[in-house]
């Protein structure tokens, strides 16, 4: 039984061999898996590339020298290049930028200019002499290093003025519409506002915008109602001469206004209420319609210009006007005042209406005395007064008399 047993015995408890190998070969497998595994994660991704074009490689190395890892990623980098990685960590964030020396293009001021790389982009503009002010807006940043084939633009900042009265900003722009200065300067247009410049008008350029502010007010006045003047024919007066029958009473009333301001300019004057306080009391005049004509009588003045006629009336062929006034006479001899001997025919004036010098036809409004040809010599007493307009010169007292005071019709010729 015993040698019989122990063979079984055996066969149950071994291993077959084939199983073992198998079992060998999964570990080995597993382990050479897992070591891999722990070398991929312990080596970093970069993202490889030249500044200004697209990544041209991802490279996975526990390398942390940039110039090394370009090598790996098959881009040249010269001496004077530059090499910046942005981070270590591995992933998207971990790039490594070369920045190639070389030449690069700045748009500025009207120009297009060619500088050399200088490091930043700042440092080139400086050794170009191309100088950045204030507010100058680029394309990019200018601490950012500069490479060849990179094209810069600056637009150049600008000052813009508002003049809002009494009030007035400045706002430094590199260019935006006159609406987008106003808000950064945190000004407000209120309704009937007017600005100089449409809102939405682009800024290229040094301006000034005006703000006419917009405002009210309600103003009451008395006024007056002008009168209305008919007017009769009367045939008992010379054509010409007009007689008041009645005279004209003006009314008055009260107009509310509303005006509106624009920039402390009224621009509209706007009746709201009007009362009426006393009605106008109208005028009544009579004009003549009587003909004038000479009284045909010889003139009294001797004086006989050359090239001077009368009319088939008796009255100045030509004449520049004709009024009607009062007339006095005097008389006395002496010098007048333009040192003329007194004379028939050298009359006196108020010189302020009638310069000395005006030469005149005279005649009287009755018809019944033709003084005639007259030339303006002499200073009347009556210039203060102001209670005739001539005084004609006769030779005598009792011609002075037999004339006395007339209305005439003067011609200034």
């Amino acid at each position: 039984m015993t040698n019989e047993a122990f063979p079984k015995l055996n066969r149950r408890g071994q291993t077959p061999r084939r199983i073992i190998l198998s079992s060998a070969a999964m570990v080995a497998a597993f382990l050479a898996s897992l070591s891999l595994t722990f070398t991929s994660l312990a080596a970093t991704e970069y993202h490889v590339g030249l500044a200004g074009e697209p990544v041209r490689a991802v490279v996975h190395t526990f390398g942390k020298d940039p110039r090394i890892i370009t090598r790996h990623a098959g881009v040249p980098v010269g001496r004077s290049d530059r090499c910046v990685v942005t981070s270590i960590r591995g992933g998207a964030n971990s790039n490594v930028t070369v920045y190639k020396n070389g030449v690069v293009t700045v748009e500025a001021d009207g120009r297009t200019r060619t500088l050399s790389t200088e490091g930043s982009v700042a440092q080139t503009l400086e050794e170009g002499g191309i100088a950045l002010h204030s507010g100058d807006r680029l394309n990019t940043d200018p601490q950012s290093l500069a490479y060849d084939g990179q094209e810069i633009q600056i637009d150049r900042a600008f000052d813009v003025t508002v003049l809002d009265s009494p009030d007035e900003y400045t706002c430094r722009t590199t260019g935006c519409t006159a609406e987008e200065v106003l808000q950064t300067l945190g000004v407000t247009l209120g309704e009937g506002d007017v600005l100089s410049v449409p809102a939405d008008s682009a800024l290229t350029q040094e301006t000034t915008l005006v703000i006419r502010r917009s405002s009210t007010e309600t103003v009451t006045r008395v006024e007056t109602i002008p009168y209305e003047t008919g007017v009769i024919e009367d045939s008992s007066i010379f054509a010409g001469q007009e007689r008041i029958i009645r005279a004209g009473v003006p009314g008055t009333k009260e107009v509310t206004y509303r005006r509106t301001y624009l920039g402390g300019e009224c621009t509209e004057n706007e009746v709201i209420g009007e009362k009426i306080l006393t009605e106008p009391s109208n005028a009544l005049h009579a004009v003549g319609t009587k003909p004038f004509t000479g009284s045909g009588k010889a003139p009294y003045s001797t004086l006989t210009p050359d090239g001077f006629e009368l009319d088939e009336n008796g009255l100045p062929k030509h004449y520049q006007s004709c009024f009607d006034g009062v007339a006095t006479a005097y008389y006395g001899g002496g010098l007048t005042s333009t040192g003329v001997p007194a004379a028939v025919g050298y009359v006196a004036v108020n010189p302020d209406v009638i310069p000395y010098g005006t030469r005149m036809w005279i005649v009287s409004l009755d018809g019944e005395y033709v003084y005639g040809y007259a030339i303006a010599a002499d200073t009347g007493g009556f210039a203060k007064g102001g209670w005739a307009d001539l005084d004609l010169y006769m030779d005598t007292e009792s011609e002075c008399w037999d004339f006395g005071k007339r209305d005439v019709r003067i011609y200034i010729l």
